[in-house]
């Protein structure tokens, strides 16, 4: 009983989205941005469309969370007053000191939990759904999906700790606008027992998966510094004193880095963390771009922010414009280079 009252409180609290503190300073400048047209005429079709409706039962949720943080300060208090005059040690006695909790699993259970998933869903179906399929309506999103990736990741040979469980949900696949596939989810990379249970996380943020045009005969990894040199591949210094301050190349092939990485795509990559203060990895290999963010979790709703929170948005609009761009100016230039 005390375990469900816990796992109550601490799902209440992962609703207002204070449970990682990651989410607190992971774009802290946003708002220095400037904030495209195109990216403003998104928002207003989804504002239009789909906010009101959904402000109604983000609403409905905070009310049932108020009254489930209400219901437990009175079993609380109750549960001290039935301690400290029963003084019973017995497991009939463990049972009475949990009647008091009763009203908030109830309420929790046919309350909170139905606004919860209804809010969830409206806000994946139609929030971020539309905004992908308006991004690109090559686009395509799935709530729950992308388990498939997970050959691409081990693929991409990132420097992970052990994990044995890949979660996926918020697929996006698809195709960029030069007509090149793309694969993109949020992963959780997780420790679990034997029986399933949850024991730690190793990494959590967004996966992506594209494909080149052409087949590269050397492996390129691009890592922000925080990650950490290599041992495994040899490092390339680059012509751009900007771009070595934040970044590490390495290849076995210095001329392929050379040719791949010209000032146009280190600019591309350098205005990105520069200005969202994302850490990322790009690994080219064979003929797919694996690119990893380490973002945290995305794509989830914030019920103490509005569901078109237009900074929520112009993040997710920047990370999948990222990618594009990324790949298709990869691509254009490998048609230019002999490989």
């Amino acid at each position: 009983m005390f375990g469900l009252v816990l796992f109550v409180t601490e799902n209440m609290i992962t609703s207002f989205g204070v449970a990682k503190p990651h989410k607190k300073h992971k774009y802290k400048k946003i708002s220095k941005v400037s904030i495209s047209d195109n990216f403003k005429d998104i928002y207003h079709y989804i504002e239009t469309r789909y906010a009101n409706e959904l402000e109604v039962t983000r609403k409905k949720l905070i009310k049932s969370i108020i009254i489930c943080l209400i219901l437990f300060i009175i079993g609380f208090l109750l549960f001290l007053v039935l301690k400290a005059n029963l003084k019973i040690h017995t497991k009939k006695g463990a049972v009475i000191l949990a009647i008091p909790f009763i009203p908030l699993l109830i309420y929790y259970n046919y309350k909170y939990k139905k606004y919860n998933d209804i809010y969830i869903k409206n806000y994946k179906d139609k929030i971020i759904r539309n905004f992908v399929k308006y991004i690109n309506h090559n686009l395509n999103y799935h709530q729950y999906a992308g388990k498939n990736l997970l050959s691409y990741y081990l693929d991409a040979k990132f420097d992970d700790n052990k994990f044995n469980k890949f979660v996926t949900d918020d697929y996006i696949d698809g195709y960029n606008e030069n007509g090149t596939s793309i694969q993109m989810c949020n992963i959780a990379l997780e420790n679990v027992n034997n029986k399933g249970e949850f024991l730690n996380m190793v990494y959590e943020g967004i996966f992506s998966a594209t494909k080149l045009n052409s087949y590269l005969t050397d492996e390129i990894r691009i890592q922000t510094h925080e990650y950490g040199f290599n041992n495994n591949y040899n490092r390339v210094k680059m012509d751009s004193t900007d771009f070595e301050k934040y970044f590490d190349v390495y290849c076995n092939s210095k001329i392929l880095a050379m040719e791949i990485l010209t000032h146009d795509i280190m600019e591309e990559l350098l205005y990105f963390y520069n200005t969202y203060k994302i850490k990322f990895e790009i690994v080219l290999k064979n003929n797919n771009i694996y690119i990893r963010f380490n973002t945290g979790v995305m794509f989830e709703p914030n019920i103490l922010k509005k569901s078109n929170d237009m900074k929520t948005l112009w993040i997710y609009y920047n990370v999948l414009k990222f990618v594009a761009t990324v790949t298709i100016k990869i691509n254009k230039l490998l048609k230019d280079v002999q490989i």
